[in-house]
């Protein structure tokens, strides 16, 4: 299969097994997003179980999407009668088009990389479960090779919520190095904590409920292709002032960025 053919035509011969997949993917940048959708791609081609979504198919649109050559528009687009659905853009437009889609059709799975890519909190996320199992789909968890439906969602769920949050607590432990040594410098009395940080109620810097969006819009700010942000658009997304987004940017290490763009690696 080539996935770059996105033809929007219906199911074919090869692939009649009665399987259809919806893949639904979210990343704060270009390149994330690549990796991650054809990591997704991969576990779908073992649900349809034919050659839709080939290892050659996964790397090309991978390399697309990186290179900005696909177009990001937050819609979905249509392969062989499977559906992507993937972005960046912290809206996740196309993460409401994905599951539109699969109220819409005839869908047998859903694919998302994370629990967490169905909405900004818990309560988003346990709308869209419960619209797509709803919708009689299986819905898999690409990071933890979880299966949620109609049957197993009410106890899943609850556990599933747990380990995403605390996912995302690790994740800011691993990622942003030595956060706690420089927030043990800080002069307290300089006044408000720096942009995603807050003050505990111990007095100590600790990251944010806006943390995670700040990295996500300062990893836009430092990618290159045509989907990224300039400081002034990053300014107005979280609601500061330019300087702020200057001031972040000449601290990367705090949110765990190098100017590339990418993780720093511990």
């Amino acid at each position: 299969m080539q996935l770059t053919d996105i033809d929007g035509g219906q199911v074919t011969d090869d692939d009649d097994s009665g399987t259809v997949v919806c893949v639904i993917v979210h990343a704060p940048t270009r390149t994330e997003l690549a990796d991650a959708a054809r990591s997704c791609l991969a576990h779908a081609s073992q649900i349809v179980g034919t050659d839709w979504a080939d290892s050659a198919g996964r790397a090309e649109l991978g390399r697309r999407v990186s290179t900005g050559v696909l177009s990001l528009d937050g819609g979905v687009r249509v392969s062989r009668g499977h559906v992507l659905a993937l972005g960046v853009d912290s809206d996740r437009a196309h993460v409401s088009a994905g599951v539109e889609q699969v109220e819409q059709s005839p869908m047998t799975d859903v694919v998302v990389d994370s629990l967490a890519t169905l909405g900004k909190n818990h309560a988003e996320i346990q709308d869209r479960v419960d619209t797509l199992v709803n919708a009689g789909v299986t819905l898999h968890l690409n990071d933890t090779a979880a299966e949620i439906n109609s049957d197993s969602a009410d106890a899943l769920l609850g556990g599933l919520r747990s380990l995403d949050k605390a996912g995302v607590e690790l994740q800011r432990e691993a990622k942003v190095q030595d956060v706690r040594d420089w927030a043990d410098g800080i002069d307290r009395d300089r006044g408000r904590a720096p942009l995603g940080f807050a003050y505990d109620d111990s007095g100590t810097v600790v990251p944010g409920e806006d943390y995670d969006e700040v990295r996500g819009v300062l990893s836009m700010v430092l990618d290159d292709s045509p989907d990224g942000l300039s400081k002034r658009r990053a300014a107005e997304r979280l609601g500061v002032a330019d300087r702020t987004i200057g001031r972040a940017l000449d601290n990367l290490d705090r949110y765990g960025l190098e100017e590339e763009g990418e993780d720093i690696e511990e």
